[in-house]
């Protein structure tokens, strides 16, 4: 006898058994700088205002990506049937991924590199041949071609590489898409303004080739969600994905944000010398991170743990992935581009890793011997007055109050709980049971 209706359960389909919804893991101290999601820097007030010079007609109609992508191919030169808007790079990259993947189809994936990719590919069915990529390394072109074989459909190229800066060359992706004309080489350049070398102009020379790319960084508008993919075989992309992708107000924004060129390269160069500068402070702090093209540092090391939690308590939020198998003990830290959140950063590292002394918001939670100087802070003087006394500028300060957190982190001072674990919510960069747990940092 068959399987009746009623013994039957309701279950999703297989390709999704395994997969957790993607979400980033954070810190539960309140943050208030985030330099962990790789947005660029916000636009002027201005771009938001001149939605008032719209017609209400632009809520009521449905949207049409038409005129942008006819402005967009103008920049690149393509005709405008190359050029599909989508809801972020995002969108293009799972519909590059529903065009090309099925099961008994492949997916070529250096790694580590943009997790949704190999999310995206798994949940067609098609298996995902991961090839490892060194942080510090060039592109893995041998070991990728060694990879392809004839159920290889795509080939994945994410430069500059997120979460490491890693990138590719021009000359890689000519030699992957001469060993692989019946694979779709995806190109992801999120971060290409970033790099000192663009993939954009091979990309659109490449008869299998695909790029795709955002407004989300280099002209942060990430809430927007407007990215798009360019190349010959876009029209099959059209027909994977929602006809109206991207709402009218995100596509007016977007267009008036395009205007701002000079903005953009502004910031660009803000980034990168900002980018260059946290690469010599963290090397200076014995860290050895590899050379970045994106808008971001990559970093492992033991103490990667501690700094998160550090720059946490300062309301600093930076990209951890906690428990991942290639990347518990790495960091990627945005680098914001604006000078006032840039020298915030830096204090906040160096406060985290380098104290000068170790405060307390009572005598009677010290009570041990460190290696920074030790202070109690007086009601009078308050942290300010105790790190001017002192003579430093950095240091941490163990309290058992969230007054004590909030005073420490507007100090610019680590905050340490000690003794209730809600203290973290509250400011904390960890909390303390044990102060001879405390003198092993100092």
């Amino acid at each position: 006898m068959g399987e009746s209706p009623h013994d039957r359960q309701l279950r999703p389909v297989a390709a999704i058994q395994g997969h957790d919804a993607y979400r980033v893991a954070r810190h539960p101290a309140p943050v208030d700088l985030w330099l962990a999601g790789n947005e660029g820097r916000a636009p002027a007030r201005e771009v938001l205002t001149a939605l008032s010079d719209e017609s209400p007609e632009l809520l009521r109609r449905y949207p049409s990506a038409g005129a942008l992508e006819a402005r967009l191919a103008a920049r690149l030169d393509v005709d405008p049937t190359w050029v599909l808007v989508t809801a972020g790079a995002d969108d293009a990259l799972d519909r590059t991924c529903r065009a090309m993947l099925a099961p008994g189809r492949e997916m070529v994936l250096p790694v580590p590199t943009f997790e949704m990719l190999d999310r995206y590919a798994s949940l067609t069915g098609a298996d995902v041949r991961r090839v490892p990529w060194s942080p510090s390394g060039p592109y893995p072109r041998a070991a990728v071609l060694e990879a392809i074989n004839e159920r290889t459909a795509v080939v994945a190229v994410v430069s500059p590489n997120n979460p490491t800066g890693a990138v590719a060359t021009a000359d890689d992706v000519r030699a992957l898409a001469a060993a692989a004309p019946h694979a779709l080489i995806l190109i992801d350049g999120a971060y290409d303004e970033f790099a000192e070398e663009r993939l954009t102009e091979v990309a659109l020379t490449l008869p299998n080739a695909l790029l795709t790319r955002t407004l989300s960084k280099a002209y942060g508008v990430a809430g927007l969600r407007v990215g798009y993919a360019v190349g010959q075989h876009v029209a099959w992309l059209r027909r994977t994905g929602n006809p109206y992708a991207v709402s009218s107000v995100s596509l007016a924004l977007a267009a008036r944000r395009l205007d701002d060129t000079e903005g953009m390269t502004h910031y660009v160069a803000e980034v990168k010398r900002e980018r260059d500068d946290l690469l010599a402070r963290l090397r200076d702090y014995d860290f050895d991170p590899p050379r970045s093209q994106g808008n971001f540092v990559f970093v492992r090391d033991r103490r990667t743990d501690w700094l998160g939690d550090g720059l946490a308590g300062l309301g600093i939020a930076v990209r951890r992935w906690p428990g991942h198998p290639e990347l518990a003990d790495a960091m990627r830290i945005t680098v914001p581009g604006v000078a006032a959140d840039y020298e915030r950063l830096v204090h906040g590292i160096a406060a985290t890793l380098r104290p000068e002394a170790i405060l307390f918001s009572r005598p009677e939670l010290e009570g041990a011997v460190f290696t920074a100087r030790a202070a109690v802070v007086g009601p009078e003087t308050g942290i300010s007055g105790t790190l001017a006394s002192l003579g430093v500028t950095r240091a941490w300060m163990v309290g058992d109050t969230p007054e004590d957190m909030a005073a420490a982190r507007a100090a610019g001072v680590v905050p340490i709980g000690w003794g209730a674990t809600s203290l973290v919510e509250a400011g904390a960069a960890r909390v303390m049971t044990s102060l001879d747990a405390l003198q092993g940092w100092a």
